[in-house]
């Protein structure tokens, strides 16, 4: 008596038969976009951080002109306030020892110590906009605009340079108001020397603009 032989069914066939067919809705996302969408989102970056860039680059070199011309004020400074000093010796009226022709020059430096303080409100401010950059909807974050630095690398450089901003106009703004009161001249050296050589705003400031430059110039 010959065993009758059944026809193995398919498995697609019996996952059919077997398995429940269940609507699938996909919910939305904001974080969804179109190809075009995306492309825009990324371009819109692209634009925002070379304003911003160019910005930092810009705001450097209006630092680097007041801290030159600051410098020969201090000069001329500490030159008029050593002949008074050395006046004041055999004469202790206090127009020897702020003459008319000081005012001048302190009235400049005055002036050239809040442009320090205008670069630093306007480079926090630049740090602000960038930040906000990273959180565009898409892969703007992570997405190499220029050779190898991300959203968040622009930030950090960023960051790190409005703080030291921000600590050396304390410190032009310290000498810009006491300079002309000095009356030693040890005092005036140390005041215009804390002109001259910058703690914070110092080569490795200078050091991350040049690798900032190398960053985007695309070869």
């Amino acid at each position: 008596m010959s065993k009758t032989k059944k026809t193995p069914q398919k498995q697609s066939e019996t996952d059919i038969r077997t398995t429940s067919l269940t609507p699938v809705r996909y919910l939305d996302s904001p974080r969804l976009q179109s190809p075009t969408s995306h492309d825009a989102t990324l371009a819109t970056c692209k634009t925002r951080l070379e304003t911003l860039v160019k910005q930092l680059q810009d705001n450097y070199a209006k630092w680097q002109l007041a801290q030159q011309r600051g410098t020969a004020i201090c000069y001329a400074i500490e030159a008029k306030k050593t002949k008074c000093l050395e006046k004041s010796e055999d004469d202790d009226s206090i127009s020897t020892a702020y003459p008319d022709d000081l005012i001048l020059p302190c009235n400049k430096l005055a002036i050239i110590a809040s442009i320090f303080g205008d670069i630093a409100n306007n480079t926090r401010e630049t740090l602000r906009q960038l930040r906000a950059l990273t959180k565009l909807p898409g892969a703007a974050a992570d997405t190499i605009f220029y050779r190898s630095w991300r959203l968040s690398q622009f930030v950090a450089f960023t960051r790190e340079l409005a703080e030291r901003y921000e600590e050396e106009a304390l410190v032009k703004i310290q000498v810009s108001e006491n300079i002309a009161h000095c009356t030693r001249r040890s005092d005036l050296i140390a005041h215009t020397s804390l002109w001259e050589y910058p703690e914070h705003v110092d080569a490795y400031v200078k050091l991350g603009f040049l690798l900032l430059a190398e960053e985007l110039s695309l070869k």
